[in-house]
């Protein structure tokens, strides 16, 4: 950095970058809150049951009426009724399948997950004292993977698809290919998906058909739905997993919000599993996205190209550098966003904007962006 008027804060900068909006005000194109509201037909079924008999633990497992409604849409996969748990968000499942795969593990291994890396698969490891190891999303080569997890000692990859901070998406051929890699080489395979209805183009593939014991699959009901307060996920694994997992569930996470999972499990049954909205909320955010994309090439930004979620993933440019380049845009345009070496330490001249939010907001903040860039000749 050129100056130390800035000091980089302790923790998560998402966290921070979004409290300043939260304290202070401004647009928060920082952490991936939709700005959207839930479905109305949802927040009907919420009101509508407050006065039931619903307010005690749900089962541990899971709401059943919404467990039968999850299995319903992997119907062609055939999973067993015991694959499934119904979580606290997908953050509870990947914590809980990480705490899961390292009480099961012996010997020492490391975690990797593909760069930029979204911040859990980072810090899970950390927390769990197991090194962790990012693995360049560009450099994807059979050969060169190998190597890098035979090198690295890896027994854990984080695959995120649609991805955060980056919205790539494997094709079908490097998600069978990862899948092959990691049964042939004893790794296991954490695919979160929670952005997997959220795509711009394909559907993204995911390869749970004959789910092998290798294979933990992670989804949840927060990005779809606009409800990221809820905390309502759910993963499903291998059934030789079912007993371990459940049994460090009962004691770290007990059971998901009663309420909330009966007023899902209502308008999932009732509005053919969210899809008018779902199909709205992928229009829209397509569509933001090709505005951002747009302003931001016109200031010389450099973005690959992505292929669904909440963001868009830049390059400032002339090497810039971004977290100066954040601080700097808040303090003086009240825009939050998040530098990208919050995900890479090779992304220190690269930015996330979250783009998920309503169009008035989305249009002042990229007006505001390019005003602020205007006058530093950026």
């Amino acid at each position: 950095m050129s100056t130390n008027k800035y000091k980089m804060p302790q923790g998560s900068l998402i966290s921070f970058m979004s409290n300043k909006v939260k304290t202070y005000g401004g647009i928060n194109f920082a952490q991936g809150i939709p700005g959207y509201n839930p479905p109305e037909a949802l927040l009907h079924q919420l009101v509508s049951i407050a006065h039931d008999e619903i307010h005690q633990y749900a089962p541990g497992i899971g709401n059943l009426k919404l467990r039968k409604l999850i299995l319903e849409q992997y119907k062609e996969f055939q999973f067993d009724d015991d694959q499934l748990l119904v979580l606290q968000g997908a953050t509870e499942a990947l914590s809980l399948v990480f705490q899961y795969i390292k009480n099961s593990l012996v010997q020492p291994f490391a975690a990797m997950a593909f760069d930029p890396v979204y911040e859990s698969y980072r810090h899970l490891p950390r927390i769990m004292n197991v090194p962790f190891y990012a693995y360049a999303h560009k450099q994807f080569d059979t050969d060169h993977l190998l190597s890098f997890i035979e090198d690295h000692n890896i027994r854990v990859m984080f695959v995120n698809s649609p991805g955060n901070p980056f919205g790539a998406v494997f094709t079908e051929q490097q998600m069978t290919e990862l899948r092959r890699i990691c049964d042939s080489q004893g790794v296991y395979m954490i695919i979160d998906a929670v952005y997997s209805n959220l795509y711009y183009e394909k559907p993204p593939h995911y390869p749970i058909k004959d789910l092998s014991p290798q294979i933990f699959y992670i989804n949840s009901f927060s990005k779809m739905l606009s409800v990221t307060g809820w905390r309502i996920g759910y993963l499903i694994s291998h059934p030789s997993h079912t007993e371990g997992l459940r049994d460090i569930h009962d004691y770290i996470g007990l059971c998901t919000n009663a309420p909330l999972q009966q007023a899902l499990a209502n308008y999932l049954e009732q509005k053919h599993y969210g899809e008018t909205y779902v199909n709205w909320l992928r229009e829209t955010l397509k569509s933001a996205y090709k505005r951002m994309e747009k302003s931001l090439l016109k200031l010389n930004f450099d973005i690959p190209k992505a292929n669904g979620g909440y963001y868009v993933w830049a390059k400032l440019p002339r090497n810039k550098d971004g977290f100066e380049f954040t601080m700097e845009l808040y303090d003086e345009a009240e825009v939050a966003v998040i530098p990208g070496i919050h995900f890479s330490e090779k992304a220190h001249d690269f930015i996330r904007f979250n783009i998920a939010r309503p169009e008035n907001e989305l249009l002042e903040g990229i007006k505001r962006i390019e005003e602020f860039c205007a006058k530093r000749d950026l």
